[in-house]
């Protein structure tokens, strides 16, 4: 008896809470540029499929529209809770960006995304500055909306 009413209290806070992870700054992992490309080509391991990384990026149209690392989502921030579960489907390793070094949209974006239950999320230390003034790809797309444009895979490594 007693454990039943513990099973159903137990599950009673779980649908109460929601099961959202709770998250901490200690929680988010940056990563350089090379590092986040290195580990986007990463193996899954022996019994793993192909990775699935995509580039997340949580700023306004206005500013993916701008400029962006090539193959990047737009997911803003405000509507990331709501369309995130959709866009990201398929995906198993998110590498989100901002604009630059104390941008802060970058972090909380990727503790969102921890708590919405995403897994082997990082953030991309330096953001989008750092990305370009390491000769990375970005590209602009004036029309682009948020999350229409899908990424074909991991950002090319330099600028040919």
């Amino acid at each position: 008896m007693q454990r039943r009413l513990a099973l159903t209290l137990v599950t009673l806070v779980a649908i109460a809470t929601g099961c959202t992870r709770k998250t901490s700054d200690r929680d988010v992992v940056f990563l350089e540029p090379d590092q986040a490309l290195a580990k986007s080509h990463e193996s899954p391991g022996l019994f793993g499929g192909e990775r699935r990384p995509v580039w997340v990026d949580p700023r306004t149209p206005e500013h993916y529209a701008e400029c962006h690392i090539a193959g990047a989502i737009s997911l803003p921030f405000p509507r990331m809770s709501a369309e995130a579960p959709v866009v990201l489907r398929g995906y198993d390793m998110f590498f989100v960006y901002g604009t630059s070094h104390d941008d802060t949209i970058a972090k909380a974006a990727s503790k969102r995304l921890m708590e919405l239950g995403f897994d082997h999320v990082y953030t991309l230390r330096g953001g989008l500055e750092k990305w370009k003034s390491d000769g990375l790809e970005v590209a602009s797309n004036p029309t682009a909306k948020p999350a229409e444009t899908a990424p074909t895979g991991a950002p090319a490594a330099k600028k040919p």
